[in-house]
Protein backbone atom coordinates (compact mmCIF):
# COMPACT_ATOMS: atom_id res chain seq x y z
CA UNK A 1 0.00 0.00 0.00
CA UNK A 2 1.19 3.47 -1.05
CA UNK A 3 1.12 6.51 1.88
CA UNK A 4 1.16 9.73 -0.43
CA UNK A 5 2.21 11.66 2.42
CA UNK A 6 5.58 10.08 2.29
CA UNK A 7 5.83 8.26 -1.29
CA UNK A 8 6.86 4.87 0.60
CA UNK A 9 4.97 1.75 -0.36
CA UNK A 10 5.35 -1.31 1.70
CA UNK A 11 9.01 -1.85 2.41
CA UNK A 12 10.92 -5.36 0.92
CA UNK A 13 12.64 -7.22 3.37
CA UNK A 14 16.26 -8.82 2.57
CA UNK A 15 17.05 -12.34 3.44
CA UNK A 16 19.44 -12.99 5.52
CA UNK A 17 21.24 -17.00 4.55
CA UNK A 18 23.93 -18.80 4.10
CA UNK A 19 23.43 -19.61 0.74
CA UNK A 20 25.84 -18.24 -1.96
CA UNK A 21 25.32 -14.18 -4.63
CA UNK A 22 26.31 -14.27 -7.59
CA UNK A 23 26.88 -11.09 -9.04
CA UNK A 24 27.54 -9.69 -12.89
CA UNK A 25 29.79 -7.35 -13.31
CA UNK A 26 28.14 -4.89 -16.12
CA UNK A 27 30.42 -3.57 -18.54
CA UNK A 28 30.92 0.00 -18.60
CA UNK A 29 32.77 0.25 -21.56
CA UNK A 30 33.96 -1.57 -24.91
CA UNK A 31 36.65 -3.67 -23.14
CA UNK A 32 35.80 -3.01 -19.21
CA UNK A 33 37.98 -5.91 -18.00
CA UNK A 34 40.74 -6.42 -20.10
CA UNK A 35 43.24 -4.02 -22.00
CA UNK A 36 43.24 -5.42 -25.48
CA UNK A 37 41.80 -3.60 -28.61
CA UNK A 38 40.54 -6.60 -30.11
CA UNK A 39 38.45 -7.71 -27.14
CA UNK A 40 36.65 -4.07 -27.47
CA UNK A 41 35.95 -4.64 -31.06
CA UNK A 42 34.91 -8.31 -30.34
CA UNK A 43 32.09 -7.08 -27.76
CA UNK A 44 29.11 -5.57 -28.50
CA UNK A 45 28.60 -1.52 -29.02
CA UNK A 46 28.68 -0.61 -25.53
CA UNK A 47 26.18 2.51 -26.32
CA UNK A 48 23.89 0.35 -27.96
CA UNK A 49 20.70 0.39 -25.39
CA UNK A 50 19.38 -2.78 -27.25
CA UNK A 51 22.50 -4.59 -26.59
CA UNK A 52 22.10 -3.55 -22.55
CA UNK A 53 18.55 -4.76 -22.25
CA UNK A 54 19.44 -8.23 -24.11
CA UNK A 55 22.17 -9.07 -21.43
CA UNK A 56 19.93 -8.05 -18.96
CA UNK A 57 17.67 -10.33 -19.67
CA UNK A 58 20.38 -13.02 -20.10
CA UNK A 59 21.04 -12.51 -16.90
CA UNK A 60 18.18 -12.52 -15.46
CA UNK A 61 17.46 -15.83 -17.26
CA UNK A 62 20.27 -17.56 -16.01
CA UNK A 63 19.87 -16.92 -12.51
CA UNK A 64 22.59 -14.33 -11.70
CA UNK A 65 21.42 -12.54 -8.31
CA UNK A 66 22.51 -9.07 -9.04
CA UNK A 67 24.16 -6.93 -11.76
CA UNK A 68 27.16 -4.30 -10.69
CA UNK A 69 27.47 -1.08 -12.51
CA UNK A 70 31.34 0.28 -11.74
CA UNK A 71 31.83 3.88 -12.30
CA UNK A 72 34.39 7.05 -12.81
CA UNK A 73 34.67 10.24 -13.86
CA UNK A 74 38.36 10.24 -15.14
CA UNK A 75 39.49 7.89 -17.55
CA UNK A 76 42.54 5.34 -17.01
CA UNK A 77 44.85 6.68 -19.90
CA UNK A 78 45.65 7.89 -23.11
CA UNK A 79 46.56 3.99 -24.02
CA UNK A 80 43.36 2.52 -22.44
CA UNK A 81 41.13 5.21 -24.18
CA UNK A 82 42.89 4.04 -27.31
CA UNK A 83 41.79 0.61 -27.46
CA UNK A 84 38.29 1.19 -25.54
CA UNK A 85 39.34 0.11 -22.07
CA UNK A 86 36.96 2.20 -19.58
CA UNK A 87 36.19 4.85 -22.63
CA UNK A 88 33.34 5.86 -23.06
CA UNK A 89 32.26 5.12 -19.78
CA UNK A 90 28.80 4.86 -19.28
CA UNK A 91 27.01 6.59 -16.26
CA UNK A 92 25.85 4.10 -13.33
CA UNK A 93 22.91 5.81 -12.25
CA UNK A 94 22.02 6.83 -15.60
CA UNK A 95 22.17 3.32 -17.60
CA UNK A 96 20.96 1.39 -14.92
CA UNK A 97 16.85 1.94 -15.00
CA UNK A 98 17.13 0.32 -18.80
CA UNK A 99 18.80 -3.40 -16.90
CA UNK A 100 15.59 -2.46 -14.41
CA UNK A 101 13.11 -1.88 -17.30
CA UNK A 102 14.32 -5.15 -19.03
CA UNK A 103 13.69 -7.30 -16.17
CA UNK A 104 11.42 -8.25 -13.32
CA UNK A 105 13.58 -9.39 -10.49
CA UNK A 106 17.29 -9.36 -10.85
CA UNK A 107 19.34 -6.73 -8.49
CA UNK A 108 20.99 -3.68 -9.70
CA UNK A 109 23.67 -1.94 -7.72
CA UNK A 110 25.37 1.35 -8.45
CA UNK A 111 28.22 2.82 -8.28
CA UNK A 112 27.72 6.42 -6.62
CA UNK A 113 31.13 8.27 -4.79
CA UNK A 114 30.78 9.77 -1.42
CA UNK A 115 32.81 12.73 -2.10
CA UNK A 116 31.41 13.80 -5.44
CA UNK A 117 27.99 14.62 -4.65
CA UNK A 118 25.79 16.15 -1.65
CA UNK A 119 24.18 13.39 0.52
CA UNK A 120 20.92 15.08 -0.98
CA UNK A 121 21.38 14.29 -4.16
CA UNK A 122 22.80 10.45 -3.37
CA UNK A 123 19.80 9.78 -1.62
CA UNK A 124 17.26 11.46 -4.43
CA UNK A 125 19.13 9.58 -6.81
CA UNK A 126 18.80 6.36 -4.92
CA UNK A 127 15.23 6.24 -3.85
CA UNK A 128 14.03 6.81 -7.13
CA UNK A 129 16.32 4.06 -8.74
CA UNK A 130 14.66 1.95 -5.71
CA UNK A 131 11.52 2.97 -6.46
CA UNK A 132 12.09 1.98 -10.38
CA UNK A 133 13.16 -0.96 -9.52
CA UNK A 134 10.73 -2.20 -7.45
CA UNK A 135 13.00 -2.24 -4.65
CA UNK A 136 15.67 -3.97 -6.62
CA UNK A 137 18.31 -1.49 -6.29
CA UNK A 138 21.85 -1.66 -4.41
CA UNK A 139 24.09 1.33 -3.69
CA UNK A 140 27.90 0.82 -4.60
CA UNK A 141 29.84 4.02 -2.27
CA UNK A 142 32.74 4.63 -2.96
CA UNK A 143 35.26 7.16 -1.19
CA UNK A 144 36.79 8.39 -4.38
CA UNK A 145 40.10 7.51 -4.50
CA UNK A 146 41.76 8.95 -7.45
CA UNK A 147 43.55 12.21 -7.72
CA UNK A 148 42.73 12.75 -10.80
CA UNK A 149 38.54 12.91 -10.07
CA UNK A 150 39.50 15.10 -6.89
CA UNK A 151 41.25 17.71 -9.64
CA UNK A 152 38.33 17.02 -11.96
CA UNK A 153 35.87 18.26 -9.28
CA UNK A 154 38.03 20.89 -8.21
CA UNK A 155 38.35 19.32 -4.96
CA UNK A 156 41.79 20.19 -4.61
CA UNK A 157 44.56 17.62 -2.84
CA UNK A 158 42.88 14.34 -2.21
CA UNK A 159 42.32 13.44 1.26
CA UNK A 160 44.10 10.74 3.50
CA UNK A 161 42.87 7.05 2.74
CA UNK A 162 41.53 6.18 6.07
CA UNK A 163 39.87 10.23 6.57
CA UNK A 164 38.18 9.07 3.08
CA UNK A 165 36.28 6.54 4.81
CA UNK A 166 35.07 8.76 7.32
CA UNK A 167 33.31 10.38 5.12
CA UNK A 168 32.17 7.30 3.59
CA UNK A 169 30.34 6.85 6.95
CA UNK A 170 28.85 10.09 7.52
CA UNK A 171 27.64 10.21 3.99
CA UNK A 172 25.37 7.33 4.33
CA UNK A 173 24.80 8.22 8.08
CA UNK A 174 23.63 11.39 6.14
CA UNK A 175 21.44 9.52 3.40
CA UNK A 176 19.67 7.05 5.71
CA UNK A 177 18.12 9.90 7.74
CA UNK A 178 17.36 11.46 4.69
CA UNK A 179 15.74 8.40 3.48
CA UNK A 180 13.98 7.84 7.13
CA UNK A 181 12.56 11.32 6.55
CA UNK A 182 9.01 9.95 5.35
CA UNK A 183 7.63 13.85 4.77
CA UNK A 184 9.01 15.08 8.06
CA UNK A 185 11.78 17.61 8.55
CA UNK A 186 15.55 16.32 9.90
CA UNK A 187 18.46 18.24 10.84
CA UNK A 188 21.79 16.33 10.47
CA UNK A 189 24.78 18.01 12.36
CA UNK A 190 28.12 16.02 11.00
CA UNK A 191 31.81 16.69 10.47
CA UNK A 192 31.11 16.89 6.95
CA UNK A 193 27.48 17.79 6.32
CA UNK A 194 24.48 20.18 8.06
CA UNK A 195 21.20 19.18 6.74
CA UNK A 196 18.18 20.40 7.69
CA UNK A 197 15.04 20.75 5.97
CA UNK A 198 12.07 18.26 4.35
CA UNK A 199 13.50 16.12 1.51
CA UNK A 200 10.78 15.50 -1.24
CA UNK A 201 9.67 11.38 -1.40
CA UNK A 202 9.66 9.61 -3.06
CA UNK A 203 11.54 7.10 -0.45
CA UNK A 204 13.06 3.63 -0.98
CA UNK A 205 11.07 0.84 -1.26
CA UNK A 206 13.32 -1.47 0.72
CA UNK A 207 13.91 -0.51 4.48
CA UNK A 208 17.69 0.50 3.62
CA UNK A 209 19.20 -0.54 0.28
CA UNK A 210 21.65 -3.01 -0.12
CA UNK A 211 24.67 -1.08 0.35
CA UNK A 212 27.96 -2.48 -1.20
CA UNK A 213 31.62 -1.57 -0.76
CA UNK A 214 34.52 -2.76 -1.85
CA UNK A 215 37.29 -1.81 0.53
CA UNK A 216 39.10 -4.02 2.43
CA UNK A 217 42.26 -2.55 4.49
CA UNK A 218 41.64 -2.33 7.96
CA UNK A 219 39.75 0.98 7.72
CA UNK A 220 37.37 -0.09 4.81
CA UNK A 221 37.04 -3.42 6.44
CA UNK A 222 35.51 -1.32 9.44
CA UNK A 223 33.23 0.55 7.59
CA UNK A 224 31.53 -3.06 5.90
CA UNK A 225 31.34 -4.43 9.55
CA UNK A 226 29.53 -1.76 10.86
CA UNK A 227 27.41 -0.21 8.07
CA UNK A 228 27.25 -2.35 4.92
CA UNK A 229 25.71 -5.28 3.49
CA UNK A 230 28.18 -6.60 1.00
CA UNK A 231 32.14 -6.44 0.81
CA UNK A 232 33.24 -7.60 -2.80
CA UNK A 233 37.51 -7.85 -3.46
CA UNK A 234 39.40 -9.50 -5.84
CA UNK A 235 39.88 -13.17 -5.79
CA UNK A 236 43.70 -13.64 -6.22
CA UNK A 237 45.35 -16.15 -7.08
CA UNK A 238 47.04 -17.08 -2.97
CA UNK A 239 43.40 -18.30 -1.92
CA UNK A 240 45.31 -17.93 1.67
CA UNK A 241 45.00 -14.18 1.55
CA UNK A 242 41.23 -14.33 0.09
CA UNK A 243 40.73 -16.39 3.55
CA UNK A 244 42.36 -14.40 5.43
CA UNK A 245 40.02 -11.66 4.42
CA UNK A 246 36.55 -13.75 4.54
CA UNK A 247 38.08 -14.43 8.28
CA UNK A 248 38.75 -10.31 9.16
CA UNK A 249 35.46 -9.90 8.25
CA UNK A 250 33.43 -12.08 9.81
CA UNK A 251 35.45 -11.05 13.33
CA UNK A 252 34.74 -7.18 12.77
CA UNK A 253 31.33 -7.63 11.63
CA UNK A 254 30.58 -10.33 15.04
CA UNK A 255 32.37 -7.48 17.15
CA UNK A 256 29.90 -4.52 16.01
CA UNK A 257 27.21 -7.21 17.22
CA UNK A 258 26.33 -8.05 13.72
CA UNK A 259 25.54 -11.90 12.62
CA UNK A 260 28.21 -12.45 10.06
CA UNK A 261 25.87 -13.69 7.57
CA UNK A 262 24.67 -10.11 7.35
CA UNK A 263 27.30 -9.16 5.09
CA UNK A 264 28.06 -11.54 1.85
CA UNK A 265 31.84 -11.26 0.69
CA UNK A 266 31.40 -11.30 -3.15
CA UNK A 267 34.79 -12.37 -4.73
CA UNK A 268 35.23 -10.59 -7.98
CA UNK A 269 36.36 -13.34 -10.68
CA UNK A 270 37.27 -13.64 -14.48
CA UNK A 271 35.46 -16.06 -16.47
CA UNK A 272 36.01 -17.54 -19.71
CA UNK A 273 33.74 -20.02 -20.66
CA UNK A 274 33.48 -22.32 -23.79
CA UNK A 275 31.17 -25.28 -24.88
CA UNK A 276 33.92 -27.56 -23.85
CA UNK A 277 37.53 -26.75 -22.08
CA UNK A 278 39.64 -27.20 -24.76
CA UNK A 279 36.83 -24.03 -26.71
CA UNK A 280 37.14 -21.79 -23.30
CA UNK A 281 41.11 -22.42 -23.06
CA UNK A 282 41.73 -21.04 -26.44
CA UNK A 283 39.22 -17.87 -26.08
CA UNK A 284 41.47 -17.13 -22.96
CA UNK A 285 44.78 -17.44 -25.25
CA UNK A 286 43.63 -15.38 -27.78
CA UNK A 287 42.97 -12.64 -24.88
CA UNK A 288 46.01 -12.89 -23.07
CA UNK A 289 47.97 -12.79 -26.63
CA UNK A 290 46.15 -9.63 -27.75
CA UNK A 291 46.56 -7.75 -24.25
CA UNK A 292 47.70 -3.81 -24.60
CA UNK A 293 50.72 -3.88 -22.29
CA UNK A 294 50.90 -0.28 -22.81
CA UNK A 295 47.44 0.23 -21.34
CA UNK A 296 47.86 -2.56 -19.03
CA UNK A 297 50.93 -0.72 -17.26
CA UNK A 298 48.28 2.45 -17.11
CA UNK A 299 45.89 0.71 -15.01
CA UNK A 300 48.02 -1.44 -12.99
CA UNK A 301 49.72 2.09 -12.11
CA UNK A 302 46.11 3.87 -11.16
CA UNK A 303 45.44 0.48 -9.25
CA UNK A 304 49.05 0.67 -7.40
CA UNK A 305 48.95 4.30 -6.69
CA UNK A 306 45.46 4.06 -4.80
CA UNK A 307 44.84 1.11 -3.57
CA UNK A 308 46.50 -0.50 -0.50
CA UNK A 309 44.77 -3.99 -1.23
CA UNK A 310 46.44 -3.74 -4.50
CA UNK A 311 49.84 -2.73 -3.19
CA UNK A 312 49.74 -5.84 -0.99
CA UNK A 313 48.43 -8.39 -3.66
CA UNK A 314 51.16 -7.00 -6.27
CA UNK A 315 53.72 -6.06 -5.16
CA UNK A 316 55.98 -6.85 -8.05
CA UNK A 317 57.80 -5.18 -10.63
CA UNK A 318 55.45 -3.15 -12.73
CA UNK A 319 55.33 -5.40 -15.72
CA UNK A 320 54.47 -8.65 -14.20
CA UNK A 321 51.77 -6.77 -12.16
CA UNK A 322 50.74 -5.12 -15.04
CA UNK A 323 50.02 -8.74 -17.00
CA UNK A 324 47.80 -9.68 -14.11
CA UNK A 325 45.97 -6.57 -13.81
CA UNK A 326 45.36 -6.30 -17.16
CA UNK A 327 42.97 -8.88 -16.95
CA UNK A 328 40.11 -8.97 -15.02
CA UNK A 329 41.74 -5.98 -12.47
CA UNK A 330 44.00 -8.80 -11.33
CA UNK A 331 41.51 -11.40 -10.27
CA UNK A 332 41.96 -15.07 -10.77
CA UNK A 333 40.51 -16.00 -14.46
CA UNK A 334 38.36 -19.07 -14.33
CA UNK A 335 38.52 -21.06 -17.55
CA UNK A 336 36.56 -23.96 -18.92
CA UNK A 337 33.16 -25.22 -19.73
CA UNK A 338 30.12 -23.95 -17.13
CA UNK A 339 31.02 -27.81 -15.85
CA UNK A 340 34.52 -26.88 -15.42
CA UNK A 341 34.04 -23.63 -13.82
CA UNK A 342 30.84 -24.84 -11.55
CA UNK A 343 33.50 -27.20 -10.24
CA UNK A 344 36.17 -24.55 -9.91
CA UNK A 345 33.62 -21.71 -7.87
CA UNK A 346 32.67 -24.42 -5.50
CA UNK A 347 36.12 -25.72 -4.57
CA UNK A 348 37.42 -21.59 -3.88
CA UNK A 349 33.87 -21.59 -1.97
CA UNK A 350 34.94 -24.43 0.42
CA UNK A 351 38.65 -23.64 0.88
CA UNK A 352 37.95 -20.04 1.47
CA UNK A 353 34.29 -19.51 3.07
CA UNK A 354 33.29 -17.09 0.23
CA UNK A 355 29.76 -16.98 -0.01
CA UNK A 356 29.56 -14.78 -3.42
CA UNK A 357 31.15 -14.02 -6.13
CA UNK A 358 31.37 -11.15 -8.82
CA UNK A 359 31.69 -12.93 -11.90
CA UNK A 360 33.59 -10.52 -14.29
CA UNK A 361 33.04 -11.67 -18.31
CA UNK A 362 36.37 -10.80 -20.12
CA UNK A 363 33.84 -11.33 -23.77
CA UNK A 364 30.48 -9.91 -22.20
CA UNK A 365 28.45 -10.59 -25.37
CA UNK A 366 24.99 -11.55 -24.28
CA UNK A 367 25.83 -15.22 -25.97
CA UNK A 368 29.06 -15.38 -23.99
CA UNK A 369 27.38 -14.62 -20.89
CA UNK A 370 24.60 -17.17 -21.77
CA UNK A 371 27.22 -20.20 -21.98
CA UNK A 372 27.32 -19.48 -17.67
CA UNK A 373 23.48 -20.71 -18.26
CA UNK A 374 24.94 -24.46 -17.04
CA UNK A 375 27.26 -23.34 -14.28
CA UNK A 376 23.89 -22.69 -11.40
CA UNK A 377 22.15 -25.82 -11.48
CA UNK A 378 25.51 -27.31 -10.68
CA UNK A 379 25.49 -25.24 -7.72
CA UNK A 380 21.86 -25.74 -6.77
CA UNK A 381 22.48 -29.83 -7.11
CA UNK A 382 25.73 -28.99 -4.72
CA UNK A 383 23.79 -26.96 -2.12
CA UNK A 384 25.41 -24.04 -2.00
CA UNK A 385 23.18 -21.89 -3.77
CA UNK A 386 19.55 -21.33 -4.06
CA UNK A 387 17.84 -19.45 -7.22
CA UNK A 388 16.58 -16.24 -6.67
CA UNK A 389 13.31 -17.40 -7.66
CA UNK A 390 13.36 -20.22 -5.27
CA UNK A 391 14.23 -17.52 -2.69
CA UNK A 392 11.45 -14.69 -3.14
CA UNK A 393 14.00 -12.82 -5.37
CA UNK A 394 15.52 -11.26 -2.53
CA UNK A 395 19.09 -9.97 -1.63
Amino acid sequence: MTSFATGRRTPKPRLVDDKMRFGLMWPNSPSPNVTSAAVAERNPDILDVNAHMELARTAEQIGVDFVFFADGYTNHGVDNARVGHGEPCISAPVWAPIVMAATEHIGVVTTMHARYLSPVVLARLGANLDVLSGGRWGWNIVPGAKGSEAELFGLGKNIEHDERYQVVAETLEAVRTLWRAGGQPIDFEGKYYQLKGVPRGPYPVQDSPVIFNAGVSPAGQEFIAQSADFAFFAVVEDLSKVTATVRQLGERTAAHGRDPLEVNLAGSIGVVVGKSSAEATEKFEWIKDSLDMDAARGWARGFLAGSQTYQANFDSELDEAARKIGIAAGSRVLVGSAEDIAEQLIEIHKVTGLRGFMLVNLLWAPSEVAQLAGVFPILERAGVWESPASRGWSW
